[in-house]
């Protein structure tokens, strides 16, 4: 007797059930197969052709909905512009006198809604090249670069020899001022005599440096426009930032919030501004102001992409979020490239310790003006005293903040800004502790000893008083005030810029320097070129790229040095160009929710240690 086939079936498990319908898996696959009874083949196909045509329908509304969002978004603008724009006129129609604010006003909100429509970069491209410079550029008649070269010398030469000129004329009449040239030009020779290869200077982004730094000087300083467009900025950042006495009193209470001047009042603005900085960075305006920035100092200086993004990127963020943006071509830098970028980490300051700064006391328009000074002259040391001897590969490599503005909403960049700030705020809370206990400590020291000779006096303080008083004198500083501002130059270099801040508003506040002296000390402090700052910029460069460790820590102290040199040589063009005048008003008015700091501390001795 034969074996059943349903026999077969059941004792070979592994051959697949067989049926007449046979499964086209291909050509020439003759494999027959038996499908399931709960899944005949029609129903199958009809389910998936169901399913498909479903899923694309559901596409196809999605896409129209994102589309008719997104159009309805634009109308909203459009719509929202135009309506400020009639409110603008009829504010201006109402009171002329608000003229001028209402038209940088609406000239701000039209910008902003045309780089929804077409990027700023753009409009700037089309608006930059005349009509003229397209025809020639159609018919490739392009200057030799050999002309170009020798036109770009002496355009340089020209606008320098004119700066001398006027400096010439200028400061005939008033030695004191003349005091502050030669600061400058004493700095100058002595980075260049300690550069690492004097005879390979370029000295193209050294006068340029130079020339942009002045320049930008004449205009907050010395030009009425330039400086009340400044202090209007200021005044405005320093209004803008009391906004945080809200959120200090709803935390800490009303009353309360006072009491604790660094811990309720200072610290939030830090966290405040972090948050305003990252909308900012959602909208694209950070990195507009950036790249312009970058590519001034890229066609002026000829310094290259790198080192011209990283200088105007430490005018807005830290040396640490920067190596983030910097990560991908630290490896690829040359040392004179990556002094050029330490260099201008040090020698500027982020905006929003600015903003701390701010409410300290110290005049905002001065603080703005100097961190914006220090870049072009961190980049003229830089080269100076690390002059380039080999050819960058990425001299005309872009570079963009990759890192930022990927939000995918405005409430989640300000949230991501806010956390982002507890990496500052810890940064200043356990500094101020460190070295402020370290400070204690030294001045009980130095007090002590000098006490066993008869000189309870000696404190750090005191010390750096006498070292750095020739630096403050041949910077411009009177030469009463030369002790004070020697000691904050002092505090800044060895224990924290913060500290030599908090001690310069309370000066201000105190009337203790004059208005001349209280403005160069504003522009030595603002920088971020302490020694405990060697160890921060180290582990942040480290961390995004540590194959060049050793790199980072040969070039760490030059460029911390060279840091500081920037900061003086600003010091200095603000001493040659600050004069008594009408719109120049006294420094101690120009904050508008300045705050003092007068904190003290334990008393060892009859000293007592205080920040002031």
């Amino acid at each position: 007797m034969g074996v059943r086939g349903d026999q077969t079936l059941t004792e070979d498990t592994t051959e697949p059930l067989v049926n007449d319908h046979v499964n086209s898996t291909g050509p020439g696959d003759g494999r027959r197969t038996r499908r399931p009874p709960c899944a005949p083949p029609r129903v199958v196909e009809a389910s998936d052709t169901f399913g498909t045509l479903f899923d694309s329908t559901s596409d196809s509304l999605s896409n129209c909905k994102k589309w008719t969002w997104h159009r309805f978004i634009d109308l909203l603008y459009l719509t929202s512009t135009a309506g400020y724009v009639v409110y603008v006129v009829y504010a201006i129609i109402y009171d002329p006198s608000s003229a001028f604010l209402s038209v940088v006003d609406a000239t701000l909100v039209v910008l902003f809604v045309l780089h929804r429509f077409i990027r700023l970069q753009d409009i700037a491209k089309f608006i930059a090249k005349p009509i003229r410079f397209r025809i020639l550029a159609r018919k490739r008649c392009r200057i030799k670069t050999k002309i170009w070269r020798i036109f770009r010398r002496c355009v340089t030469i020209l606008v320098f020899l004119a700066i001398i000129i006027f400096l010439a004329i200028d400061l005939r009449a008033d030695t004191e001022r003349l005091v502050s040239l030669g600061g400058l030009c004493l700095l100058v020779f002595i980075v260049f005599i300690t550069s690492k290869a004097p005879s390979k200077v370029c000295w193209t982004p050294v006068l340029w440096g130079l020339i942009l730094q002045f320049v930008w000087g004449l205009m907050i300083l010395r030009w009425k426009p330039g400086y009340e467009i400044c202090k209007f900025v200021g005044d405005g950042m320093a209004g803008f930032l009391s906004f945080t006495d809200e959120g200090s009193k709803f935390i800490f209470g009303e009353k309360n919030y006072t009491m604790h001047v660094v811990a309720f009042k200072i610290l939030p603005v830090v966290v405040y501004f972090s948050a305003v900085v990252s909308i900012l960075y959602y909208w694209g305006v950070m990195q507009f102001i950036i790249k312009g920035l970058a590519k001034l100092f890229q066609y002026t200086m000829k310094t290259t992409a790198i080192e011209s993004f990283a200088t105007a990127a430490h005018i807005f963020i830290g040396q640490v979020e920067s190596s983030i943006a910097l990560k991908p071509f630290l490896r690829d830098l040359t040392l004179s490239e990556l002094n050029a970028v330490m260099t201008s980490g040090f020698a500027t300051v982020a905006g929003t310790v600015i903003a701390a700064y701010i409410e300290f006391g110290v005049p905002p328009e001065h603080v703005i003006s100097a961190s914006f000074m220090s870049a072009p002259a961190a980049l003229a040391v830089a080269k100076l005293g690390w002059p380039e001897t080999k050819l960058a590969s990425d001299k005309d490599r872009d570079v963009v903040l990759t890192e930022v503005g990927k939000e995918l909403n405005l409430m989640e960049a300000a949230s991501a800004g806010a956390v982002a700030s507890i990496k500052l705020v810890s940064y200043v809370v356990v500094n101020l502790i460190a070295f402020i206990s370290l400070l204690a400590f030294i001045n009980f020291s130095f007090s002590f000893m000098g006490e066993r000779v008869g000189h309870p006096e000696f404190t750090f303080e005191f010390l750096c008083s006498y070292i750095f008083m020739p630096l403050a004198l041949v910077m411009g500083v009177r030469w009463q005030d030369c002790g004070k501002v020697a000691k904050l130059i002092g505090k800044k270099i060895f224990i924290n810029e913060f500290l030599s801040f908090a001690d310069l508003g309370q000066m201000i506040k105190n009337d203790e320097l004059d208005n001349r002296s209280a403005v160069i000390a504003t522009y030595v402090l603002c920088g971020f070129g302490s020694v405990a700052a060697m160890g921060i910029n180290l582990g942040s460069l480290t961390a995004a790229d540590p194959s060049r460790r050793q790199d980072y820590a040969k070039g760490m102290l030059r460029a911390m040095i060279g840091g500081n040199i920037a900061c003086f040589m600003t010091a200095c063009v603000a001493g040659m160009l600050y004069q008594e005048s009408s719109f120049l008003t006294s420094t101690n008015n120009t904050a508008i929710n300045g705050t003092s700091l007068a904190l003290n501390f334990s008393t060892v001795d009859n000293v007592t240690y205080q920040i002031t």
